[in-house]
């Protein structure tokens, strides 16, 4: 089925590999094939992710992105899954992670996005809370465990 996506003026995309950069004004596209297709304010950059659900979203970005690698980015997911459970998180917290593992077992990275930055904001609110004042949650304070 046929993806029909508008872009706001100078607006940038994702389509495949290329980076598609919209001109000063509205304008749509019609991709004919399934291809990892993201907007600009989906994508995180690695220096962005400054924190355990950030550099989360963005180990499942490069698995959607570049589905020829995504056993390369395996492990980093799994150290980060682990990270956040060892965390003093609620159950909505654990539930948003297993969501995430059930859409990139079943290959639909584009929903693990989209349900990971449900889990951004989760820890953002505790973050904002102190709920877990625990600095696991962001990675700025972490030492060698943190990964790369």
């Amino acid at each position: 089925m046929p993806l029909k996506v508008t872009l706001k003026p100078n607006e940038k995309i994702l389509v495949g590999t290329a980076v598609i950069a919209n001109g000063s004004t509205k304008s749509e596209l019609v991709i004919l094939n399934r291809v990892p297709v993201l907007r600009q304010k989906d994508i995180l950059t690695e220096e962005q992710a400054d924190t355990v659900a950030k550099k989360l979203y963005f180990a499942i970005l490069n698995m959607y992105v570049a589905p020829d690698r995504e056993r390369d980015f395996h492990n980093l997911y799994f150290l980060l899954l682990k990270q956040l459970i060892h965390l003093p998180l609620e159950a909505r917290g654990i539930e948003l992670m297993h969501e995430i593992s059930q859409c990139i077992i079943g290959g639909d990275h584009y929903r693990a996005l989209k349900v990971c930055r449900k889990l951004i904001d989760y820890e953002a609110e505790v973050l904002r809370h102190g709920e877990g004042s625990n600095p696991g949650l962001s990675t700025e304070s972490k030492g060698k465990s943190d990964p790369p």
